[in-house]
């Protein structure tokens, strides 16, 4: 494929070096014509395209075909957000693995690797190639909006221990693994899609705490890596986003920690760009930088060619050099001749892998061996109906709609004298109100951090009262509020956990 690369035209080398974003859940006419016409190198699948996997299987031919079908017949990287599985953004048929917190709480380096195998067999199932994860941020701020339970946990062996058996899982069996989000998103306490996060640390402390996980992922052979939007002032006083830094991307990434391999720009749409920037200026700036692939969304096809173009001139201007593109272009094409992307692979696997998907539920069976270990009891809590399931009758459930899995499967086993559905967990002590004197049950959920307000009236009534009981399927920050309620930490909503919170609660075994 590298002999292609003399033959390209200017336009073709840039098409190459643009991910952006496909919409709806078919192959539209707007995305076929950045495909086709403006040659990008690779799509990105948000949640808007993503509903199952026959779905996204029957998109991402349509997007490989009409690579294949047009000019060089470069096939694409297609990637997407799978940071807990293949299953975490789909409506089934895939697994939706516990995310990244209850793995390190697992601290299990064997499940970490099955699980990234698994993900790489039943993404590439669907034709995705290329995965935005794992997320090797050291989550130690408990503020931080953003990160949480994406992250593998505070101590940065362990991160960097199970970032790498995930990473090999998915790179053994054939999907493109990013590390992200370089130099480091774990500290700080702004969301990079809303503003400018800042890490206003040494340059020693960033080398030896935020850097160690990336670091061994290098050492690792991870093929990608993130660059997020992440002002650095120790190492560029400017405080540029690291994403857009070449004192960042270019000097401490390519050159001090002798990375190799993809550097990938976070969305260049976020705000922590965009509040200061606009797109096309970002994307001159991202390649000035150092990056080799730039995501982006456009809002519209204006948009997206304006970024295109910008590129274009930046170079025809002698802006950016030839050289500098070409060096990218050449890493993104190594890449996709290691990884099978090639046009007579890709005809071959269209023509020949026509098969129905379908589901394993042996890797159903990881994910709750998974979910199992990860099961925190706190504050005193226990298996609450081992003896006398009737006991249970006496009980009021609160649930969050959320964790409908976790109620329907517990009134398998038991019944309550009342129960609620939450529409949000900030209905909650509203409908504690409503439950008289009974012992009640709560199961909450959230992506993000909870209101401390609220948590803090739950707790005051569960010390008042003494027979509440939670069941957290969040953020262990969240518990900071709680002291005086038993509670059975779960860390996310994924269906294995909330299988794995049942059995704990009406003693079955959780042993492995």
């Amino acid at each position: 494929m590298l002999g292609i690369l003399a033959a390209m035209s200017l336009e073709e080398k840039v098409g190459q070096l643009f991910t952006l974003t496909n919409r709806g859940t078919e192959l539209s006419e707007r995305t076929r014509r950045l495909v086709v016409e403006r040659k990008v190198g690779g799509i990105f699948l948000d949640m808007d395209s993503l509903v199952d996997p026959e779905q996204v299987r029957t998109l991402t031919d349509e997007l490989q075909q009409a690579a294949i079908g047009a000019g060089r017949g470069i096939p694409l990287f297609i990637s997407a957000d799978y940071v807990a599985g293949a299953g975490c953004k789909l409506q089934g048929g895939a697994v939706h693995f516990p995310k990244n917190k209850a793995l390190g709480v697992s601290g299990d380096v064997n499940l970490a690797y099955e699980s990234g195998r698994i993900t790489a067999e039943e993404s590439l199932a669907m034709g995705v190639n290329f995965n935005y994860s794992p997320v090797v941020d050291i989550n130690i701020n408990p503020d931080n909006p953003v990160i949480g339970t994406h992250s593998f946990g505070e101590d940065p062996e362990l991160v960097a221990e199970l970032a790498c058996s995930v990473i090999s899982g998915y790179q053994d069996h054939g999907l493109i693994a990013t590390a992200k989000h370089f130099p480091g998103h774990g500290d700080t306490n702004v969301d990079s899609h809303l503003a400018l996060p800042v890490l206003s640390f040494q340059s020693e402390r960033l080398e030896n705490f935020e850097l160690a996980p990336f670091r061994k992922a290098i050492s690792a052979g991870v093929e990608a890596v993130m660059v997020g939007h992440i002002a650095v002032p120790a190492w560029d006083s400017s405080l540029r986003p690291a994403s857009l830094s070449k004192e960042i991307t270019t000097g401490w990434l390519r050159n001090k920690l002798g990375f190799p391999g993809l550097i990938v720009t976070d969305g260049l749409s976020m705000k922590g760009v965009t509040a200061r920037y606009s797109l096309p200026d970002a994307c001159i700036l991202a390649l000035e930088a150092g990056a080799d692939i730039l995501l982006a969304t456009g809002k519209t096809p204006e948009e997206e060619d304006a970024m295109v173009e910008a590129v274009i001139k930046a170079v025809k201007t002698g802006r950016i050099s030839i050289e500098r593109i070409e060096e990218s272009v050449t890493r993104i094409l190594e890449a996709k001749q290691k990884y099978g992307l090639n046009r007579e692979k890709m005809e071959s696997k269209l023509l020949t892998d026509r098969g129905r998907y379908e589901a394993n539920p042996h890797h159903e069976e990881v994910s709750l061996k998974l979910a199992k270990k990860a099961v925190t009891p706190i504050h005193g809590m226990k298996p609450i109906f081992t003896v006398d399931r009737d006991h249970t009758k006496e009980w009021c459930l609160l649930w969050d709609r959320q964790t409908e899995l976790f109620r329907n499967q517990l009134c398998m086993d038991a019944g309550f004298a009342k129960e609620k559905r939450l529409e949000s967990y900030k209905e909650v002590v509203e409908a504690m109100n409503s439950c008289g004197s009974a012992p009640l049950l709560i199961s909450l959920t959230y992506n993000k951090l909870m209101n401390p307000e609220v948590l803090s009236e739950v707790n005051r009534m569960a010390r008042e009262r003494k027979n509440v009981i939670l069941v957290h399927f969040g953020s262990n920050y969240d518990l900071r509020h709680l002291p005086d309620v038993p509670a059975l930490l779960m860390y996310d909503r994924a269906p294995s956990l909330q299988q794995a919170a049942v059995d704990y609660l009406m003693g079955k075994e959780l042993g492995i």
